[in-house]
């Protein structure tokens, strides 16, 4: 690569489609959330979704009255050419499914429903910084947040 300026970019754009994920997903943007990923772009969250138009269809089954809120941190880049990255994101996860969702007033909380990490890979396409691949890890999990689909 030729200077830091150049990573510096990198690294701002991969950490924005790491906020833009989660961003994207809390607020049921689902064309902009799928527009985050390159066209052969693999997502796996316990099970894997290869390609976008499978990430785009995955996404349409989302229940409306899944209210979520991913909390992002502890996000670190590593710049590997001046096409690819790699970077992990811990996130700490809020959710709520039920009718309660659907109504602008707040839900009651008892704590989050999993604390883990994404880790994933970057590339540089003619549409700009799009993720490769990604991947999450729970290392902690609430399993009645997560019923059977």
């Amino acid at each position: 690569m030729s200077e830091n300026i150049d990573q510096a970019a990198i690294v701002v754009s991969c950490t924005k489609l790491f906020v833009d994920y989660g961003r994207h997903v809390d607020f049921g943007d689902y064309d902009k959330f799928v527009d985050l990923f390159a066209e052969d772009a693999s997502l796996d969250l316990g099970f894997k979704l290869e390609g976008k138009d499978k990430i785009r269809r995955s996404m349409s089954k989302r229940s409306d009255e899944l209210r979520s809120r991913h909390v992002l941190s502890n996000i670190s880049i590593d710049v590997e050419s001046e096409t690819t990255a790699q970077g992990i994101a811990y996130l700490s996860l809020y959710r709520h499914i039920g009718p309660e969702s659907l109504a602008d007033a707040p839900v009651s909380l008892t704590g989050p429903a999993a604390v883990g990490h994404y880790s994933s890979r970057f590339k540089l396409t003619n549409e700009g910084w799009r993720i490769a691949a990604c991947s999450l890890e729970f290392a902690f999990k609430d399993d009645a947040q997560f019923p059977p689909i």
